[in-house]
């Protein structure tokens, strides 16, 4: 799959032709294809603007350029999930009615996976929406237990995270054919309240599915393949303070996220063959995180500009270049800033969020973006 996106946190809901840093030797061709590409910016819109302003974020983009994510409604900023198509945003409707969802993810059929309400008192549930219905997955205990789920193959394996109870430890979960597996940890466990045990963030075609998950020698927690029934962990960019993440995987095995340097740094990574590239950062900035990536291994993410918090850039990685998206877009609004890439298909489609905390001229609420390219 080509995506996003690390357990549940959301706003309110449920509970950077362009200056690049050559972080790797960059080929002639590469250098080419780089300069050549520009993209032509579509806001997503929202479902609806509330009295406090509105909100949309998007999450994924399959084959078809259908996008799915999440936006505020007329009645209020909280997350509602949506699906785009053919330039109309049209809302997928919460199992529990009025309640809020969100949608994570999108296959190639036109699936799509998130979480929602189920009634008004459970914690969320993760569903899969199809034909125009969505299905409780169920969570794989009883009352008080909840589930999400983050991506879903074309194969209908929908993989996310699942927890017994309110505040207990959150698990990776891997749900095919109407059955639920936990897909266990690297060795760790906890009792903390409020802590990640593990987490699934994408699976492909093949089953292969990666996310974090603690080891046994404890926090922090180190991202993970799981193939086979097996839990292999990435290793780290050198760093050991802070979580390794693996946001997403293609058909190639190659695995994309974020991990902390020996530098202290938290960056964006590339993973292939037992070796993870540590892929830098837009220059000036002070960290990055990828969370999705195509079959020809172009990854997408968020880079920090600045010590400054609020300085966040969307970035495309391609061939040893990361690319502030910022800079090749031929028709983006001088109030708009393109703060993460969240997905990219196939066909190099992007689809994100613009600022929400902005720097200076950059007053457009914050909205979920398409980034079609021009080539």
């Amino acid at each position: 799959m080509m995506r996003r996106r690390s357990g549940m946190a959301l706003p309110a809901a449920i509970g950077l032709l362009a200056t690049t840093l050559t972080t790797f030797p960059a080929t002639a061709e590469s250098k080419v294809r780089s300069a050549a590409t520009t993209y032509t910016y579509v806001s997503l819109g929202w479902l609806g603007i509330p009295a406090g302003g509105p909100i949309s974020s998007a999450q994924d983009v399959n084959s078809r350029q259908q996008a799915v994510g999440y936006s505020s409604n007329d009645r209020n900023p909280a997350a509602h999930a949506f699906q785009w198509e053919d330039g109309r945003l049209s809302a997928i409707e919460p199992i529990f009615a009025s309640a809020e969802n969100t949608a994570s993810a999108i296959n190639d059929l036109g699936q799509v996976a998130g979480h929602t309400h189920v009634s008004l008192y459970e914690p969320p549930h993760a569903f899969l929406y199809r034909d125009g219905k969505s299905t409780d997955l169920g969570t794989g205990w009883g009352s008080g237990s909840g589930s999400a789920a983050t991506d879903a193959n074309n194969k209908g394996v929908v993989v996310g995270t699942h927890f017994r109870s309110q505040g207990s430890p959150v698990r990776a979960v891997l749900w095919q054919n109407g059955k639920l597996r936990d897909l266990g940890t690297l060795g760790g466990s906890t009792d903390q309240q409020w802590s990640t045990e593990s987490e699934a963030n994408a699976v492909n075609d093949k089953g292969q599915v990666v996310g974090t998950a603690l080891p046994k020698s404890g926090y922090p927690l180190h991202g993970f393949l799981w193939q086979n029934g097996r839990m292999k962990d990435l290793g780290t960019l050198g760093g050991n303070s802070e979580a390794t993440v693996a946001q997403d995987i293609n058909e190639k095995t190659q695995i994309t996220g974020s991990s902390q340097n020996a530098a202290g740094q938290t960056n964006a990574f590339l993973w292939e063959a037992g070796k993870m590239r540590d892929l830098g950062t837009l220059p000036g900035g002070t960290g990055s995180t990828a969370y999705g990536i195509n079959e020809s291994g172009q990854v997408v993410g968020t880079s920090r500009t600045s010590a400054d918090y609020y300085g966040q850039h969307a970035f495309l990685w391609d061939n040893g270049q990361m690319i502030d998206l910022n800079t090749v877009v031929t028709n983006l609004p001088p109030d708009v800033s393109l703060e993460q890439a969240q997905a990219i298909n196939d066909e190099g489609v992007i689809v994100g969020q613009t600022c929400y905390y902005c720097e200076e001229g950059k007053t457009a609420d914050p909205q979920a973006y398409m980034l079609i390219p021009n080539s």
